[in-house]
């Protein structure tokens, strides 16, 4: 039965007064408009996901009449209505009048096809009763999608009084607004900052601004130059840029970064007391496990630093920590020291020697390769068991040996940084590469990302070639992976260039894991192959930034994505599958019905890059973490994770098995611009028993 609810009296004028509204709203919020925008939802067909009944039918939400509803069948989770606009439109305004049986958590989309979908709006905080939604989108087809109901504890399902969507049927907006430029920081406080910014310019109008921190959306402001940043933490490292948008959703590139640090929260010369009784609480051939007493401070400790001799090899934000890395039967002189949040440092803790075992770790010993002054990003190796490398700033690939003699094999043409996270990224080698010396790519250009190949002869690059171009590019979110899978087709993951539409839109190749038959052809098979256009390509959606790849014994293929300031997400790639972004991030958020992870971690405590799997067991290289994930896959979910070498070598980027049973990783630190050469890296070489 449909639920029941109370009725309203029926408004008349409803069809002339919301015009005015949405009129009145254009005029103030985009003045350059070239169309007012109008109600283009009244009286067109709807349809929904399940009947609540013909006196609830979804045409009695789109009557202009609120005195009638539509209703979803009861106790129903998800649930949807959608109307068809009869043409493509700039969708900017949404209406919603819900009856009493509302909805807490659901998204707004949109679709040119009435099969692949964009979500424009997502809430898990509705509030019922009127939502006056400001929107940014295109499609024909409109739809309410509900996932969780504001009467969770009864049968009523979802209803709505009125469903109206205003717009414009002109032409779409395909231009960006230019760049923001001149972003400046001023009046930096330890728990805020002002910012302001030259103004973008647009075809038709910038409606708003986005603002980030080193990749990670903080907020949107309406079309202005200027906000206060508040809710900063004391004595912090920030680097905000800006990206407008316009009514079309269309995203600029990024504005220059501002990067600032602020003041301690009050003026604290009074470093903490020196940690107390460093002791050993264990060892194995390869760690050694550590504990103290608590340092005191005048206002609080913030963290510990532990070191043998001068070098730092892990931090701990508690009294205990297990240092990895080192080699058997060898004697280790470890101290640590506390800090404070102003940044003083107390004096060493007493000293402690332990010695570690005979024998191998599961993750074991660790060995320097190679030092780099730029950031290495793809590894692979050649058969002999060589690797080579791509440096993301210098854009060039280098040929290095096990014992570490390096030979430059040469420089990617069209590669453009983003002073940011884009540049040279992902290199893959062919699985026939003993007969065909193919070489794959994946690298930022002036106007886009794209894939290429070419051929390694001797030691040198030639014969380049395009296989994909059109991927979404920015500052950061550009992805970069490469992979060829069991099944000998090219898998590439792909960010969503700073524009969470993106990754919902299956004819836009980015927040994506694209899959190409090596020539760079979409095969057929491709779960979208049939919508023709990029769909073509897309083997899975719905991701923020994809940066690992890799695959297991049974030829399943194994994800890791950057979430934005909740979750960092492991998946297992299924065919077609919906991953959420931007509704869902993680298990935060609007998630019903998409393809829930394997895996998630704390932003602070990963923030993913590659992947790499051995006997079945995933190596998750963390960058904010500064740690080396190592989980067991446990059928199709994943079993015991442990976290090594946290703190001891910076910024991990990417982890790549080796032919003698090792792993190979390379850290990533000083990679927040595209300047070549001013890094500090390392490749190092961890031993797997």
């Amino acid at each position: 039965m449909a639920p029941r609810s109370r009725r309203l009296p029926a408004r008349t004028g409803i069809l002339t007064t919301a015009l005015a509204v949405a009129v009145s709203s254009l005029v103030s919020a985009a003045p350059q408009a070239v169309a007012a925008d109008v109600l283009l939802s009244q009286g067109k067909p709807a349809t929904e996901s399940a009947s609540g009944g013909a006196n609830y039918a979804p045409r009695l939400a789109v009557d202009g009449d609120s005195a009638t509803r539509w209703a979803s069948k009861s106790n129903t989770d998800p649930a949807w209505i959608r109307v068809d606009l009869g043409t493509s439109a700039t969708i900017s305004r949404v209406r919603l009048q819900w009856d009493l049986s509302c909805a807490k958590a659901y998204r707004v989309e949109t679709s040119e096809n009435d099969s692949s979908w964009t979500s424009i709006y997502t809430t898990a905080d509705g509030k019922g009763g009127v939502e006056d939604l400001t929107v940014a989108g295109r499609g024909r087809y409109v739809r309410v999608h509900g996932t969780t109901r504001c009467r969770t504890g009864s049968s009523y399902g979802y209803s709505l009084q009125e469903f109206q969507v205003f717009g414009n049927t002109g032409p779409a907006d395909a231009e960006p607004p230019s760049a923001p430029t001149g972003l400046v920081a001023s009046d930096v406080k330890p728990d805020s900052a002002k910012l302001t910014w030259q103004p973008s310019t647009d075809n038709v109008a910038v409606t708003s601004y986005e603002i980030y921190n080193l990749g990670q959306f903080v907020k949107s402001v309406p079309a202005g130059t200027s906000t206060v940043m508040e809710g900063l933490r004391p004595n912090t490292t920030y680097g905000f840029y800006v990206n407008a948008k316009d009514a079309a959703g269309n995203i600029s590139q990024a504005s220059n970064t501002v990067e600032f640090k602020t003041p301690p929260a009050q003026e604290d010369p009074t470093p903490p007391t020196a940690p107390r009784n460093l002791r050993s609480t264990g060892v194995t051939a390869n760690s050694v496990s550590l504990a103290w007493d608590a340092s005191t401070d005048n206002i609080g400790v913030t963290r510990y630093e532990i070191y043998t001799g001068t070098t730092k090899v892990g931090d701990a934000t508690g009294t205990s920590a297990t240092i990895g890395g080192r080699s058997a039967n060898t004697e280790y002189t470890f101290t640590v020291k506390a800090f404070d949040a102003a940044g003083n440092a107390s004096p060493a803790s007493n000293a402690l020697t332990a010695k570690t075992r005979s024998g191998g770790d599961q993750v074991g010993a660790v060995t320097q390769i190679a030092t780099d002054n730029d950031v290495p990003w793809g590894l692979a190796f050649l058969p002999n068991g060589d690797g080579v490398y791509s440096r993301r700033d210098a854009q060039d690939i280098v040929r290095i040996t096990p014992s570490g003699t390096k030979t430059t094999l040469g420089k990617v043409p069209g590669v453009s940084g983003t002073n940011g996270e884009g540049g040279l990224l992902g290199i893959e080698l062919s699985p026939t590469f003993a007969s065909d010396g193919l070489i794959y790519v994946y690298h930022t250009a002036s106007g886009d990302n794209r894939i290429v190949r070419a051929k390694v002869e001797g030691t040198t690059l030639t014969g380049w070639t395009t296989l994909l171009t059109g991927i979404p590019r920015n500052k950061f979110h550009n992805g970069g992976r490469l992979r060829f899978g069991a099944d000998g087709k090219l898998y590439a993951g792909t960010g969503d260039g700073q524009n969470g539409a993106n990754a919902q839109n299956k004819q836009n190749l980015g927040g994506k894991v694209l899959r190409l038959n090596p020539d760079g052809s979409a095969p057929s098979d491709n779960p979208f192959f049939g919508e023709g256009g990029n769909a073509r390509y897309v083997w899975t959606y719905g991701h923020r930034n994809v940066q690992g790849l890799a695959t297991d014994s049974q030829g399943r293929m194994w994800q890791a994505e950057l979430g934005n300031s909740n979750m960092d997400e492991v998946n297992l790639l299924q065919k077609g599958g919906n991953y959420g972004w931007p509704s869902c991030e993680g298990t935060s958020g609007s998630c019903g019905g998409y393809v829930a992870p394997k895996k998630t971690f704390s932003v602070g405590s990963a923030s993913p890059s590659g992947l790499a799997i051995v006997n079945d067991v995933l190596f998750l290289a963390a960058l904010r973490g500064e740690r080396l994930y190592r989980m067991q896959i446990s059928g199709s979910s994943v079993g015991t994770t442990t976290s090594h070498f946290q703190g001891t070598y910076g910024r991990l980027r990417t982890p790549e098995p080796a032919p003698d049973g090792s792993l190979w990783v390379t850290t990533s630190n000083g990679d927040k611009d595209s300047t070549a050469g001013n890094s500090s890296t390392r490749l190092l070489k961890v031993a797997l028993n």
